[in-house]
């Protein structure tokens, strides 16, 4: 399942256009802000607004919607006035979610600033754990991000991730958001095939594959191990094609969503590069090694 993160206006109510772009880019999911993402106060969603998107996703060729929480959401804060903001926040994404039929909403965890790691994760774990009591009856599943590991974020470890699903008490809630710049950059080497295989292999250990619910395809403009967040358009960062080829020919994840994160990264626009991710995914032989040499082996062999 193959799409894009899509833009649409939430100050104006307009949910709905999500679907115009994403059935002219051909996509079979989209992720999108389903609320204004640089404020805290929120416009009242009409129930035009549900109504409209609901009926646009019904002649829609997408199968599913992703929605993303705004990145000024931080459960691990130590401010117990942001802290507050930020679960007030998630509860309210949560409810609107529902009544969209947006079954993902994907999360980063947060960033710990002034305080400590543990302080921060155990924030989070309180955090979720007050918000998904409200919300208790929810099909809706909270997506922890795998993050780069930028300054004080959370989340570039998978211990970190698996520590805080284990703790929260209606973990059945909790899912996670694969992302392959973020992994990257947090310095597990997915590049190449054995590389993906093995990153994979330590991800299902920690965490589980059955938790694995969305990816994010971006490919990386720093660095193994860089800790810095900064997407390139596929192919053309440090990352390299074969990871995301073989993660487009993954039969273990044929059904679960993968997200385009990059825009106009480079010069390349969305329709372009999902047109180039579909003719890599159609590929059955392996994508060239980085001395150049093509090796003529379908992937359900190599794997």
């Amino acid at each position: 399942m193959l799409g894009s993160n899509v833009p649409t206006h939430p100050a104006r109510g307009d949910l709905a256009i999500l679907f115009e772009f994403s059935d002219e880019w051909h996509c079979e999911c989209a992720q999108t802000y389903i609320t204004l993402s640089r404020r805290w106060d929120l416009p009242d969603l009409r129930p035009g607004d549900i109504s409209n998107f609901r009926s646009a996703w019904s002649k829609s060729q997408v199968k599913q919607v992703i929605a993303h929480v705004p990145l000024l959401v931080n459960l691990a804060s130590s401010n117990n006035v942001i802290w507050q903001r930020s679960k007030d926040r998630l509860l309210s994404e949560l409810l609107r979610a529902g009544k969209l039929g947006i079954q993902f909403l994907v999360l980063h965890p947060g960033y710990y600033c002034s305080s400590d790691k543990m302080t921060g994760m155990e924030r989070i774990i309180v955090a979720l754990d007050d918000v998904l009591e409200n919300v208790n009856n929810s099909n809706i599943e909270v997506l922890l991000e795998t993050t780069a590991g930028q300054g004080t974020s959370l989340g570039s470890r998978f211990e970190e991730i698996a520590y805080v699903w284990e703790k929260v008490r209606m973990n059945h809630l909790i899912g996670v958001c694969f992302d392959t710049c973020h992994v990257f950059a947090s310095g597990y080497d997915i590049r190449g095939y054995s590389g993906y295989e093995k990153v994979l292999e330590k991800f299902d250990l920690i965490i589980g594959l059955d938790k694995l619910k969305v990816i994010h395809l971006n490919d990386s403009r720093t660095g193994l191990g860089s800790k810095v967040d900064r997407h390139a358009s596929i192919g053309e960062g440090k990352l390299g094609l074969q990871a995301i080829h073989a993660l487009l020919r993954d039969s273990r994840f044929q059904n679960v969503p993968k997200v385009l994160e990059t825009t106009e990264i480079d010069g390349r626009k969305i329709p372009e590069q999902l047109e180039f991710l579909r003719k890599l995914q159609a590929n059955s032989t392996l994508v060239s090694e980085p001395d150049g040499i093509r090796v003529q082996l379908t992937l359900d062999e190599a794997f």
